[in-house]
């Protein structure tokens, strides 16, 4: 239970539904937060200006009471303070307070900066933020650090441009503050609702994302298991669908690799076998012949050396192509002057080639490659003696020559040619066009394929261009260095 819990939350449904949570809730906190901040900024500006603008009224019209008595005073500033919801001080321009709506701080001097910038500086208006106490009496002015926001207002009190003092209106700000956080907290819960709605939609839309994963995770277990036929379904056109078509491809791959595998050990047990009957065959004719006589018996020893030779060629070539079958086959690269080393096999072959009364021509221009000397020698061998082999008359003639960027070798046969349709299996393992005159020549059917590996190996390919009874062309296309031409 611990172990599929485990897995369960750390599956990629699940991540992947954290992601879009985490990134849902950090994208609706940012709005949240922004605009809380925006509300409040209106809020507040259209609050301090209307306050503003009725504390410059309240000014004048104090302005032309002025010189009344306290008690008409008081009645005024006690009036204005109850239409406008907050405390109204009227103060002499030392700032001291002479009539207070709240009588509180009447006999006082305040010293706020408010209050210095209509008497002193001169401003026809100022006003600041404050925190005061929250108390019954919402009047008081008392300044404490745990307290709420209010406004301060204050206009200068004027009459023919002389200053005889000011006017300071303060109202709470904190029900501003206090109707943004209660939105901010009906918003939050808004935005938590809403998460909770993403979380489970995105739960079940995740599933439609990490299903194909899930399929291409048994499949491969599935292969892990019976080896190859495994196949998943694709769906769209996206990553995971992409990665869906690799795996169907490389499936194809190793059944087309076990296919191969397959034919080639049939192939090759058969080309093993075919020898060791016959040598079997050949010894027990000579171990139940009674009085053998020499001149048979020696026949029959040539046929089994020539049995032998041809099983050790077998071998010798299967070996070849194990090893150039390697996981990660290595060619020690050194310069090699491609027409000197076809010289030297052309020389090496040509008495075979006279033994069938078969010229073999050699001509070629200085080209140098990169590549293993011994590697390219057994292909250049193997493409000569094919054409010995097939050819019964005529001639054979290797042209070595180089292009802008690749390097060629070109053997020319005038024999018995290659049919249309066998040109594609030319370089399949065990293949042969004429399989009785093959094992006749003691061929093995992996010559040609041993060739295109090492060209391969080499950066090149092959090419073969043929006609029955008119003879073959084989090309091989090799890459020059650079900055060779």
């Amino acid at each position: 239970m611990h172990s599929e819990r485990k897995k369960f939350f750390g599956s990629i449904r699940v991540r992947m539904v954290a992601i879009y949570l985490v990134v849902t809730l950090l994208a609706l906190m940012s709005i949240s937060f922004t605009v809380a901040i925006l509300v409040e900024s209106s809020l507040v500006n259209q609050r301090t200006k209307q306050q503003q603008e009725a504390t410059t009224r309240l000014a004048l019209e104090l302005s032309q009471s002025f010189s009344s008595d306290a008690d008409t005073l008081y009645s005024l500033a006690l009036s204005r303070a109850q239409e406008l919801g907050g405390r109204v001080l009227i103060l002499d321009t030392d700032a001291v307070v002479q009539v207070d709506s709240a009588s509180y701080q009447t006999g006082f001097r305040l010293p706020y900066r408010e209050v210095r910038d209509v008497l002193i500086g001169g401003k026809e208006s100022a006003f600041g933020f404050h925190r005061i106490a929250r108390t019954k009496d919402k009047n008081t002015l008392k300044l404490m650090d745990d307290a709420v926001w209010a406004v301060y207002y204050t206009a200068p009190i004027t009459q023919g441009g002389v200053y005889l003092g000011a006017v300071l209106f303060s109202a709470m700000l904190q029900d501003v503050e206090d109707s943004v956080t209660d939105m901010v907290a009906s918003i939050a819960v808004a935005f938590v609702i809403v998460a909770a709605v993403m979380a489970a939609l995105s739960f079940i839309l995740s599933g439609f994302v990490t299903r194909p994963i899930v399929e291409l995770t048994n499949a491969i277990r599935k292969m892990g298991r019976q080896g190859s036929g495994v196949r998943v379904k694709v769906r769209g056109r996206d990553e995971v669908a992409e990665l869906g078509r690799a795996f169907n491809r490389m499936s194809e791959q190793i059944e087309a690799h076990d296919r191969v595998r397959d034919e080639f050990v049939s192939d090759a047990s058969h080309e093993l076998k075919t020898p060791l009957a016959t040598m079997k065959l050949l010894s027990e004719s000579i171990l139940y012949e009674e009085n053998p006589d020499p001149a048979e018996m020696r026949e029959f020893f040539e046929d089994v050396n020539h049995e032998v030779d041809r099983m050790s060629n077998v071998i010798t070539d299967l070996l070849r192509l194990v090893q150039f079958d390697e996981a990660e086959p290595t060619i020690h690269r050194e310069p090699i002057k491609l027409n000197e080393l076809v010289d030297r096999v052309a020389a090496r072959l040509r008495p075979m080639a006279e033994a069938k009364g078969i010229a073999l021509n050699c001509n070629g221009t200085d080209t140098i490659v990169l590549g293993e000397q011994t590697k390219l020698e057994q292909a250049v061998v193997n493409l000569i003696e094919n054409a010995i082999k097939y050819t019964d008359a005529g001639k054979i003639e290797v042209f070595v020559k180089h292009t802008a960027d690749e390097a060629l070798v070109i053997v020319k046969d005038t024999g018995i040619g290659i049919p249309e349709d066998a040109i594609p299996h030319l370089f399949e393992r065990f293949y042969r066009v004429d399989k009785a005159r093959s094992r006749g020549t003691g061929g093995t059917g992996l010559g040609l394929a041993i060739v295109e590996r090492i060209i391969t190996l080499h950066g090149g390919f092959i090419s073969v261009e043929s006609e029955p009874n008119k003879g073959s062309v084989f090309t091989v296309h090799l890459p020059l260095p650079m900055g060779e031409e």
